[in-house]
């Protein structure tokens, strides 16, 4: 007999690619740590670089507009004492939203002064982000292959 689609046996949902083996449960990333996770000092500290309007590094506004805001709401945040922390606060409860973007977006902004000072506040994760994206760029990392295998060279902070 033939069966219905309601009668039809479930089977719980394979991701593509999925074998449907156990496997280990991933490791956290930066990609997956909410901006939440970023303390007042570290957001104060990041404003302090960002806040302040100049023509020779991008500030809020050039990370507001990676971010896709539109050109209203950046022009609403502009009337605010510290635009940066608004932004960032502003910006976390938006989908994609994370530390590891947030670094992401610094890095093609080229702060890496930013991310050079922030870093070791940001924690372990934060650490090996950036030791991994310095890594990347001084060997010219443009695969997940090679990034695999760059991440397998970077040095582990004890600190």
């Amino acid at each position: 007999r033939r069966l219905d689609s309601a009668e039809a046996p479930r089977r719980p949902a394979m991701a593509e690619g999925d074998s449907g083996a156990e496997s280990a449960p991933p490791t956290p990333s930066l990609s997956s740590l909410p901006l939440a996770a970023l303390n007042v000092r570290v957001r104060r500290r990041l404003s302090l670089f960002l806040n302040v309007r100049t023509q020779v590094a991008a500030d809020w506004t050039g990370l507001a507009e990676e971010m896709n805001f539109e050109y209203l709401e950046i022009r609403r945040l502009e009337t605010h004492p510290d635009p940066t922390g608004s932004l960032l606060d502003d910006w976390q409860g938006r989908p994609g939203a994370s530390v590891g973007r947030l670094l992401e977006l610094l890095a093609k902004l080229g702060r890496d002064d930013v991310l050079v000072e922030l870093g070791p506040s940001i924690g372990a994760v934060g650490w090996w982000w950036l030791s991994l994206t310095i890594t990347c760029k001084a060997k010219n990392v443009t695969s997940r292959l090679s990034l695999h295998s760059a991440s397998l060279q970077v040095p582990i902070r004890s600190d």
